[in-house]
């Protein structure tokens, strides 16, 4: 722990309404800064006396309360670096009262504030929930659909994705219970992307790789206390994609240099497309990197410079040993955390002063400037499917005939159906497949069928069928059963086994226009029959 005279600003607006709090009424600050965002709290304190508390009355509302709060050393007469800046969401907040009754006339009141705070993305976004469906978007257009009032997104255009037939945000929260914020996160790391949250403009940006660190920060050993190195679990197994596909099986491994021979994680797919294995191949390669070691710097004073996530920090010569573990070498902050309790905690003691005096704990996280691990916080995975209702779409015949249409990719040369889902009044594609059948049977879903689709991310598949065709169903009393062939009316046939008067009665019957055959078999007697019916 040390001292520090620090600046503390903090500014919270309800509304339209601004309250500036001054550093000496700011009696405790904490902040736990990350690449993805962060967290804090702040104990303040006012009073309400001769001035009146003007924050009281917005406070205690639901209302949204945004927050901007900055930190730096105080230093008369000097240049003043750039301050340890945030801008957030209040997500819990508590005031307390204490009245000074030896006060004449009106006493005073003293009011002490707390307030949690979060980063605006991880806010908002941890409570939005959203179940839609798209077609022929990239993911980032997904991503940017989500976008509301306060939060800013950059996508680069290495890792917007490929256009897509479909993709759907399947985020029901009594089924699964993973967020917006959950989807986003498992996607970067899935993806084994990078993604980080500016602080100087509090935007989120996604990427492939980290950038290049651009503020230096500088620290000389009189402003530490005492570092310590820590070493990452290195991976001991290789990697084995194994594609279960009948036609295309095939097993690729990949191997690094610290694996044991004989541990293996495998991964199983099932594609028929080379594209599609080699983009895995490429994926899990990148994330069968170790991560190299870290350091973690627990400080003896705030920093003169600026010193923000993202920075790099160097350990010159002149003012390090040789032998020391971090000599000639550079590393980029990825974490910060710190803590600042006013050390004289009455609130009439400098109040309204623009700095105080603070005992402060702050550590400083860094990791080796190529290190190429991203740094996440912890997800729920989203889980898939969920279950809508489509009809089948087909375009050959009249509205009215009971049609099948295959629809074949030119790309991949896989049949499909097109299915309308009427929720979102899109069409997708599902796999034109037998289903639960052998390939005895081909009966393929005809126009406008009823049937559930479970949605995927990327895919769909018909799950059942949920009504009878037009003709099919017969009347209970007969306890048949029906197989029904044609598209229509007049272009059928017909195979019935019911009950007639408990005895069973077969019938094969085909009709075309008025033209029928019949053979009916029944008690002591087949039926051959070949009319024309008006």
């Amino acid at each position: 722990m040390f001292s520090e005279s620090l600046e503390i600003k903090l500014s919270l607006q309800i509304n339209e309404k601004k309250f500036e709090i001054p550093s000496g009424n700011i009696k405790f600050c904490e902040l736990d800064l990350a690449p993805f965002g962060f967290e804090g709290k702040a104990k303040f304190g006012l009073f309400s006396d001769e001035s009146k508390d003007q924050l009281f009355s917005s406070f205690i509302t639901q209302d949204l309360i945004r927050v901007k709060l900055s930190i730096l050393r105080h230093a008369p007469g000097k240049k003043k670096p750039d301050p340890l800046e945030i801008f957030a969401h209040v997500t819990q907040k508590a005031v307390r009262e204490s009245v000074y009754r030896e006060v004449k006339k009106e006493p005073a009141i003293e009011r002490t504030y707390e307030i949690c705070f979060q980063d605006i993305p991880a806010v908002l976004w941890k409570q939005h929930f959203p179940v839609k469906l798209y077609t022929d978007k990239k993911i980032s257009d997904v991503l940017e659909d989500q976008i509301v009032e306060d939060i800013s997104l950059g996508i680069d255009e290495s890792v917007q994705g490929e256009t897509r037939e479909m993709i759907f945000l399947g985020l029901e929260k009594k089924i699964h219970g993973a967020s917006f914020y959950d989807f986003f996160i498992w996607h970067v790391h899935s993806s084994n992307l990078v993604f980080f949250y500016d602080y100087s403009d509090a935007s989120v940006k996604l990427t492939d790789k980290k950038d290049d660190p651009e503020a230096t920060a500088v620290f000389r050993p009189v402003d530490i206390a005492h570092i310590q190195t820590f070493f990452c679990e290195s991976f001991r197994y290789n990697t084995r994609i194994l594609n279960a596909h009948s036609e295309k099986h095939q097993e690729m491994e990949i191997t690094q240099e610290q694996s044991i021979d004989g541990i293996f994680q495998d991964i199983v797919m099932r594609t028929a497309l080379k594209n599609e294995l080699d983009n895995r191949k490429k994926l899990e390669t990148a994330k069968l990197e170790n991560p190299l070691e870290k350091v973690e710097l627990t400080l003896d004073a705030f920093p003169s410079k600026s010193c923000t996530i993202g920075a790099m920090v160097k350990f010159e010569k002149e003012h390090w040993s040789r032998n020391n573990l971090l000599s000639d070498k550079n590393f980029r902050v990825f974490n910060i955390k710190l803590s600042a309790a006013a050390q004289e905690q009455d609130l009439s003691k400098h109040y309204n002063a623009d700095h105080g005096a603070y005992d402060m704990e702050m550590i400083v996280g860094m990791e080796l400037a190529d290190n190429r691990e991203v740094h996440l916080p912890s997800f729920k995975t989203p889980t898939y499917p969920i279950s809508v209702e489509g009809k089948i779409v087909s375009e050959s015949g009249e509205e009215t005939d009971k049609t099948y249409q295959v629809y074949t990719n030119e790309e991949t040369s896989q049949e499909n159906y097109t299915v309308h889902v009427p929720l979102w009044d899109l069409k997708i594609k599902a796999p034109f497949l037998p289903g639960i059948y052998t390939g005895h049977f081909y009966f393929p879903a005809f126009k406008h069928a009823r049937v559930v689709l479970d949605l995927y991310l990327y895919q769909a598949e018909i799950k059942s069928f949920l009504d009878w065709g037009e003709g099919s169903q017969l009347p209970m009393e007969t306890q048949g059963n029906h197989l029904l062939f044609g598209k229509n009316k007049s272009s059928k046939t017909s195979m019935k086994y019911v009950y007639s008067e408990g005895k069973p009665v077969f019938t094969i019957k085909r009709t075309s226009d008025s033209e029928t055959e019949m053979i009916r078999m029944e008690e002591e007697s087949i039926i051959l029959q070949t009319k024309e019916e008006e």
